[in-house]
């Protein structure tokens, strides 16, 4: 009977290992080359293998993600340099050229030559009272208007000098600008009064006064174009300078607008990089999580038939019919069975 017995657990041994497999997957027994028990091990084997594996992809995975992740920071902070600098030179550009145009504006006023407000007039007659017809009269008339006349321009000069520095204070800050002054100017030269200050003849007076007159209008009209030209030549020169600057900006705005079309299309490949690569990882974790799953449920496969199995030799083991002989035969065999279960479902996997 016990020879039996021996020989009967001994075929035995693996069928609770094979029922597992029935239960887990019935197409693993078509390799009947390999025992029950190796094709677990097998199986536990391969899942290792795939784990670690996956580990390091996973590793490798969120290494590139966390790299892409700091460049697609570095781009962003790189767009918002860029930004500031497209908008900063975006305000210089529209500030020289609205100075060009604020040059235009820039004009000088003309002098007015208003000798008649200095002499009485006969309003009938419509002629200089007599008492106003005098050589110092006329001498200090003139004078006194060609001083006013280089203090209106002056004051003139002075306000255009500095609004050209103004405006190109920014573009050339180390420029000055100084108009050409003390220009030279024509004499008075009067016809008559040699001789007594008092004009006794109408006629005297009046041509003298139409001398003084024509030489104030010429003296004006001649400083006046000659500042002119030279403020001409001033906005000229500012123009110049402007544009210079304008175009110089303009390209450093060029190259700007490159490198933030070059940073964003950076941004835009990082981001879809990035997205594809979580999804990769994200995918690899559900297969591996649905492969945990497979291992796990053979695991619990395996315990459910050891449990059967070792409790039907546990009965048989403790029975009162079972002889000494046969209860040693369990009792081996209880213990081939749990060492078999030690090597099978004992395997660490994760």
């Amino acid at each position: 009977m016990s020879i039996d017995l021996l020989t009967k657990l001994e075929e035995e041994k693996e069928q609770w290992i094979y029922k597992a497999i029935v239960r887990f997957d019935k197409e693993l027994l078509e390799n009947a080359e390999i025992t029950p028990e190796n094709q677990i091990m097998q199986i536990k084997n391969m899942h290792n293998r795939m784990y670690r594996q996956r580990t390091r992809e996973w590793g490798q995975m969120n290494k590139d993600i966390k790299r892409m992740k700091e460049s697609l920071e570095e781009a962003e902070q790189s767009v918002h340099h860029l930004n500031m600098a497209a908008q900063s030179l975006q305000e210089e550009i529209a500030q020289y050229e609205e100075l060009i145009i604020d040059l235009d504006t820039s004009l000088l006023e003309k002098f007015k030559c208003e000798l008649d407000k200095r002499f009485e007039f006969d309003q009938i007659k419509g002629c200089v009272l007599f008492k106003d017809r005098k050589t110092t009269k006329l001498v200090k008339s003139f004078y006194e208007l060609n001083r006013e006349m280089d203090e209106f321009y002056q004051k003139q000069l002075d306000r255009s000098i500095r609004r050209f520095e103004h405006f190109l204070g920014v573009a050339a800050p180390y420029e000055r600008f100084d108009f050409h002054t003390n220009l030279p100017v024509t004499a008075l030269s009067l016809k008559h009064g040699r001789g007594l200050d008092q004009y006794l003849v109408l006629k005297n007076f009046e041509e003298d006064y139409q001398i003084v007159q024509d030489t104030l209008n010429e003296n004006n009209t001649m400083v006046y174009n000659d500042y002119v030209e030279q403020m001409n030549h001033f906005k000229q020169y500012g123009k110049k300078v402007l544009l210079q600057k304008c175009i110089i900006k303009k390209e450093h705005l060029r190259m700007v607008f490159d490198e933030l079309e070059e940073k964003n299309n950076q941004k835009r490949a990082n981001v879809l990089s990035i997205s594809k690569l979580e999804k990769k990882l994200s995918k690899s974790e559900w297969e591996w999580n649905h492969e945990l799953e497979r291992v796990r449920k053979l695991d619990e496969i395996l315990k459910e038939e050891f449990v059967n199995v070792v409790s039907v030799l546990q009965e048989k083991l403790f029975a009162k019919q079972t002889s000494d002989a046969d209860r040693w035969i369990y009792h081996q065999y209880c213990q081939i069975i749990l060492k078999q279960s030690e090597r099978i479902i004992g395997n660490e996997y994760s």
